[in-house]
């Protein structure tokens, strides 16, 4: 974790998502997939019980493969992210960066956690409950 101040820290991209997964397990393995994809954990701000602000810097060309990290540690994106994640991968595949143009992106992802969603079967006990008391 680094010391920089959150005043400090001023993002290219928010990335706003969800997830039913603990918050226990997904910050771990979050920070451990994106390290491994080539980005960087610069912050993580408890906003509530159910709301986390991480922060990270990635070289753009690891892009892809952090959007890939974000994903797979348990993350749904928001159309909305999805569609400027997609976008800024193909710009940067296919324009040639200018000249003084950093090579580094910051990122903010807002990750709401969401409880356990009802199962199929649970649902069915409730239809089944509340035809019952009918």
């Amino acid at each position: 974790m680094s010391t920089v101040s959150n005043d400090d820290l001023q993002p290219e991209l928010i990335v706003e998502s969800f997830t039913y997964a603990e918050r226990a397990h997904l910050l771990p393995d979050l920070g451990a997939a994106v390290d491994q994809a080539g980005g960087w954990v610069l912050e993580r701000r408890s906003l509530a019980a159910d709301a986390v602000e991480v922060y990270l810097e990635l070289q753009i060309a690891a892009l892809p493969e952090v959007y890939g990290a974000l994903l797979a540690s348990g993350l749904e994106l928001t159309r909305d992210s999805h569609r400027a994640l997609a976008e800024r991968c193909n710009c940067d595949l296919h324009l040639r960066p200018r000249v003084g143009q950093s090579s580094i992106l910051s990122l903010r992802v807002d990750i709401r956690f969401l409880p356990e969603p009802p199962q199929p079967l649970d649902l069915y006990r409730r239809m089944l409950l509340n035809a019952a008391a009918a």
